[in-house]
């Protein structure tokens, strides 16, 4: 009964509309073509940017999205759409490049594209699906823009963001004492997942879900930290949000059907609608250095998850990352300078 409360009033109490101004910078949001990250996208454009980048898997989809912002904003900056599959190293390499090539500037990164899978699938890189994408693959992007964010920061002016899509999830999410002992959790994970698409075990959509944002949040924290200087300066913003319960498509390839009357009408009565969670997105990136290495939701910085808490919580972030690493380093082996706070290009 709680738990229902607490969501009928994050419903009542939506974030604030930003009133911040993004006049004259550049901003990416990826999966940028439907819900959050077009309704983000929509209202970056309105408020002023000067050159909108959608990256999204189906371009055909993008430019209808790039269609709507310009017919629905007051906004005069462009709106491009730019191929970017996060479930493809090459197109996420792809995608960077075009960026350090293309852009004479990047003010604002939106990580938003991530995936929610209904059945256990290990991808062409040896990770479960929801892990590779939504930890691993952007993870790899963010590391990727990293040095572009930064080359664009002004003395004295607004910090460049690099802004993650997170989860209230990783909050909230228990685990069993397995994952919670085990040095290398993605690896535990991997082999559940690798035994369930066997049919030799049970695969649970929501704890991949929510284990993927709180292995992502390990990785905030590291990345957080390469943003700064030696003198501990911050140079770009890295930190993370969390639009809240929303009306998405997020869930459309895991419900049943029979299911979905339920659902829709369960996030009826609970669920904020894309443009009220978008808004989070935008006043994060509006919020800059005071998010940095945080995590931003229901307009406030909340405090960290329980199973990043303490010297165990730092010891289980230190170990997230060396994997992380070692997976991106076995099929991207030039990030790895990138990982160590040195900078280099595509």
């Amino acid at each position: 009964m709680a738990e229902i409360f607490r969501l009928f009033q994050q419903k009542r109490n939506p974030p604030a509309p930003s009133t911040h101004s993004f006049a004259n910078r550049t901003i990416i949001v990826t999966g940028s073509n439907t819900g959050l990250g077009y309704e983000s996208a929509l209202q970056f454009h309105r408020q002023g940017c000067a050159r909108l980048i959608l990256g999204v898997r189906n371009t055909s989809s993008g430019q209808s999205a790039a269609s709507r912002i310009r017919a629905l904003s007051s906004g005069t900056g462009s709106v491009e759409v730019w191929q970017l599959d996060m479930l493809d190293y090459e197109s996420i390499k792809a995608f960077a490049g075009r960026v350090e090539r293309e852009l004479e500037r990047l003010d604002v990164a939106v990580l938003n594209a991530g995936v929610f899978s209904a059945k256990p699938e290990v991808g062409r890189y040896g990770f479960e699906r929801t892990v590779q994408v939504n930890v691993l693959a952007t993870v790899l992007l963010g590391l990727l823009l990293l040095p572009k964010l930064r080359a664009g920061a002004v003395q004295g002016g607004e910090k460049p963001v690099l802004e993650f899509v997170g989860s209230g999830t990783h909050v909230t999410l228990k685990w069993d004492e397995e994952l919670k002992s085990s040095s290398a959790p993605l690896g535990v994970l991997n082999q559940r997942a690798e035994r369930a698409v066997k049919g030799e075990g049970s695969y649970s959509g929501g704890l991949y879900y929510g284990s993927s944002k709180l292995l992502l949040q390990c990785a905030i924290g590291h990345l957080a930290r390469l943003a700064k200087r030696a003198d501990g300066q911050v140079e770009v913003a890295v930190f993370s949000v969390c639009p809240g319960l929303t009306k998405t498509s997020l869930a459309r390839d895991v419900l049943k059907w029979w299911i979905m009357p339920f659902f829709w009408l369960f996030t009826a009565i609970f669920a904020r609608t894309s443009e009220q969670g978008a808004r989070t997105y935008v006043s994060g990136a509006a919020l800059g250095e005071k998010a940095h290495g945080g995590f931003w939701q229901h307009d406030k910085l909340q405090p960290t998850a329980p199973l990043l808490e303490g010297e165990e919580g730092k010891k289980r972030a230190e170990n997230v990352w060396h994997e992380i690493v070692s997976g991106l380093r076995k099929d991207v082996p030039e990030v790895l300078p990138l990982t160590q706070g040195t900078q280099s290009r595509l």
